[in-house]
């Protein structure tokens, strides 16, 4: 096996051409899992275009190898060095382990204003560690500070996504004190929104991964590469391992139609116990789509009413007399038994983005990873908006030996009303 000099040396002289650091860093990762921290690690001071086997070693290893590299990483920055090659890992940083940045959130705002080529990929979910000293030091520098200081306003960025209610209300008030729609469309992308006087938050924080078992994990890995196969069989994201199980139903079709074509629906995911997937319903409920009309015929999100056994019926609003003809006709989602649970900490949030297909990003609960931009629908029943629940994204298995994609492949999102028991659906893609 190449030692991880070599490794280095080799992509460093010869990137792809007749060079596969891919399969060398998963060889590396086999033999010994630790040294792929020190893979990373000696790519600090290299000078690489995109090297997405380095991005895939941060993915495979784990915590205490994360937390090595991480710690190593910041140090570096502190003392003075920015390159590529730490801004890349600085920003999975950001999104798995955003602690390491605890006691410098100062400094992280300064590179994150001033550090532009290259740029620290940083988004937003970092600042959901920001301790309540900092937050109140800032709050209180919000007062005082005209709102076109650069600083001030990623501080007050940071805060609004710092999920922390009263800070995210002043910072949101600072930012758009003018401007309530664009206040409210940045609330929604820190997770919120404005009732009257107090805040709703839109997402829970606390996701379980879908382990899709054999069935339909078989034909997911097959339609990968053989690098990629090698990457998701060993992701802590897409096996549930020794982890609680919560069964689940995936795929199939329901005895109920669609709205827009009459087709029966397509069937998502079916849970016996909602309640402990964090989603308040008293009764199973089955969510369920068409994927011939959602994003294509629909005009928006597709919306359903769940009856009292929680089964999805066509939303009155969206009833069609004469049935429509979908310009494509999607086979159904295979039908299996699934199990959600509770990948490791690090995990809790995730970008659609930096996951490059590598990790697993159809999950129940927590944040949503978007596409594009936050899009929480409002209820057709009550107005109000509707909590995110449930993120598919593409590459699924479809009866009729296809994979299904949303759009181009991105994901898709599923909301939920409880007090209006209706569900929404709307996919982005890039």
């Amino acid at each position: 096996m190449p030692t991880i000099q070599t490794i280095l040396d080799d992509y460093e002289r010869l990137g792809w051409t007749n060079n596969d650091p891919m399969s060398q860093m998963l060889a590396l990762r086999h033999d010994d899992p630790a040294a792929l921290a020190d893979l990373v690690i000696a790519s600090f001071d290299r000078v690489f275009p995109h090297a997405t086997f380095l991005d895939a070693a941060l993915d495979l290893m784990d915590d205490t190898a994360f937390a090595k590299v991480a710690t190593e990483a910041w140090q570096d920055v502190r003392n003075g060095a920015w390159n590529d090659r730490l801004a890349s890992v600085l920003s999975s940083v950001a999104t798995q382990m955003p602690q390491v940045f605890s006691g410098h959130w100062d400094m992280l705002v300064d590179i994150y204003t001033t550090k532009q080529s290259p740029r620290l990929y940083v988004e937003d979910n970092v600042w959901r560690m920001l301790d309540p000293a900092t937050v109140e030091r800032w709050r209180g520098r919000l007062a005082d500070v005209p709102s076109g200081s650069k600083v001030e306003h990623a501080r007050a960025v940071a805060l609004l996504h710092s999920r922390q209610p009263a800070a995210v209300r002043d910072a949101a008030a600072w930012l758009f004190p003018d401007d309530p729609g664009t206040r409210a469309n940045w609330l929604m992308s820190a997770g919120y929104v404005q009732e009257h006087d107090t805040l709703r938050a839109l997402h829970g924080e606390t996701p379980l991964h879908i382990d899709f078992g054999p069935t339909l994990g078989a034909p997911i890995l097959r339609a990968q590469p053989k690098w990629q196969r090698g990457v998701l069989a060993h992701h802590a994201t897409w096996r549930a391992g020794d982890s609680h199980r919560l069964d689940a139903r995936f795929g199939g079709v329901s005895s109920h139609r669609c709205g827009l074509c009459h087709a029966p629906l397509h069937r998502l995911l079916t849970l016996p116990q909602p309640a402990e997937a964090g989603i308040d319903s008293s009764t199973p409920v089955s969510f369920d789509t068409c994927l011939s009309c959602v994003g294509w015929e629909s005009d928006g999100p597709i919306f359903h009413r769940h009856n009292d056994a929680g089964n999805a019926c066509a939303h009155p609003s969206q009833q069609r007399d004469a049935a429509i003809q979908p310009e494509y006709t999607a086979a159904p989602l295979v039908e299996a038994d699934v199990a959600l649970f509770a990948a490791p900490a690090r995990w809790t949030r995730q970008e659609w983005g930096l996951s490059n297909s590598r990790q697993n990003l159809s999950r129940v609960g927590g944040a949503p990873s978007w596409v594009q931009s936050a899009q929480y629908p409002d209820c057709p029943d009550c107005g109000r908006k509707m909590s995110f629940v449930m993120q598919l994204d593409s590459d699924l298995p479809q009866t009729d030996g296809g994979e299904w994609l949303w759009g181009s492949g991105g994901a898709n999102y599923t909301f939920w009303c409880a007090p209006c028991r209706t569900s929404a659906h709307l996919w982005q893609c890039t």
